[in-house]
């Protein structure tokens, strides 16, 4: 299946689930949802890391995908958000296995428009994934990127930029009833054991066979 499906801000609310409903239960079993971003464009240079308003909202909208209870590739997260990032010759192919194992890509391109996730992108589409596209109001992108949608599925979801709790909300809530309209579900590599392996992660409340891990310290979102 393909085409561009675009939302207007104020439609996401219609694609909710019903009050009371855990977001995502049309998606048996959780899926594997691969969180792409601008990685090089966000890091200071003063000290290597990615910079504490980006890691502030990138962990955000991570941790909106982990309490939908899916897992969720982060290569920001899996490097220490730069203070241990891996050679090239190691997260190249880690990125591209959690791609490939992946169910739904959750992508935000950024501004200007990042070359890495615009390559993540074309993994992606070479490999048929379903892909929501945080854009950015105001932004120029690609034909590449604008015209994924002949390729693979692609949902174009219009980003207010304010990373306020209520916005990310709603863009997963959207990016994932979109997913379960698409029929969506866990693929030949969905078992929780390879989870570790694949670099993915889950809440450890999702995961019956792991002791609950301790609570994480809140992480405040910087507005724009």
């Amino acid at each position: 299946m393909s085409g561009t499906t675009s939302l207007p801000p104020t439609s996401a609310a219609a694609a909710h689930t019903a009050a009371g409903q855990r977001i995502g239960d049309g998606l048996t079993g959780g899926l594997r949802v691969f969180l792409a971003a601008p990685f090089v464009q966000f890091i200071d240079p003063a000290d290597g890391v990615v910079r504490p308003e980006w890691r502030q909202r990138l962990s955000a909208l991570r941790e909106a995908l982990l309490d939908t209870g899916h897992a969720v590739f982060n290569a920001h997260h899996n490097e220490g958000w730069g203070e241990w990032g891996l050679p090239p010759q190691e997260c190249v192919p880690s990125d591209f296995r959690a791609m490939q194992c992946a169910d739904l890509v959750l992508a935000y391109p950024g501004t200007p428009p990042s070359t890495g996730v615009a390559l993540e992108l074309g993994w992606a589409s070479a490999l048929r994934k379903p892909v929501a596209l945080l854009l950015d109001p105001g932004t120029t992108y690609s034909p590449m990127i604008s015209a994924l949608g002949q390729i693979s599925p692609v949902l174009q979801l219009p980003f207010d930029g304010s990373w306020s709790a209520q916005c990310l909300d709603r863009a997963v809530r959207t990016a994932l009833d979109w997913a379960t309209g698409l029929g969506v579900q866990p693929g030949p590599w969905s078992a929780p054991e390879l989870d570790p392996a694949l670099a993915y992660h889950r809440h450890a409340t999702d995961r019956p066979d792991l002791p609950e891990a301790e609570p994480a310290a809140a992480e405040t979102v910087v507005q724009a």
